[in-house]
């Protein structure tokens, strides 16, 4: 349990001592693709799905903008924005401009959103490959646990509780970087 502590506490340190510059910058663009929503074995839906990421007029401030096209050609904007709150240290936020703000946090070229909304818990992530484009996913469970294990001292050693959730939800897309005329 001790190595286990040691090594978050370690991580949280490096990630904290080193300089993420090239986001939000490198990822300036707009990029597009088809949302998958998943079922238990299958894809239930796909959606268009565009996301464009522009700078404005102040540095610390970048237009996020995800768009939906569903089969009837309606479209469902989303002009969030991303505000930079430290760099240096990986930490954002996503403002919704509706009064919801969430944390966000950049880490290894991925930008990760935890949250919870009506209880469920959402992981968003968007992950930025070599080729430019960018994997969008969400993981979404249920807040109530579905069964607890561990919580019990063995041979000297504290085993910590882990609780496990329902996952409920998955969604993914893969979006191309669109080139700029």
């Amino acid at each position: 349990m001790k190595k286990i502590v040691c090594l978050i506490i370690f991580q949280i340190l490096i990630i904290q001592g080193y300089a993420q510059d090239h986001f939000p910058e490198s990822w300036i663009g707009n990029y597009k693709g088809t949302l998958a929503i998943y079922t238990i074995d299958s894809v239930a839906v796909r959606v268009p799905m565009a996301l464009k990421i522009q700078p404005t007029a102040k540095d610390s401030i970048y237009n996020w903008t995800i768009i939906y096209t569903f089969k009837n050609g309606e479209k469902d904007v989303r002009s969030y924005q991303l505000l930079v709150v430290d760099n240096k240290k990986g930490m954002y936020k996503i403002d919704e401009k509706n009064s919801i703000v969430i944390d966000t946090f950049y880490l290894n070229d991925v930008v990760t959103s935890f949250f919870n909304v009506m209880d469920n818990f959402i992981i968003a992530t968007y992950k930025k490959n070599k080729d430019a484009d960018i994997i969008f996913e969400i993981i979404a469970a249920k807040s109530k646990e579905i069964s607890s294990t561990g919580g019990q001292k063995t041979d000297n050693d504290s085993i910590p509780e882990v609780l496990s959730y329902s996952v409920n939800g998955r969604q993914k897309a893969i979006l191309y970087k669109i080139p700029e005329n």
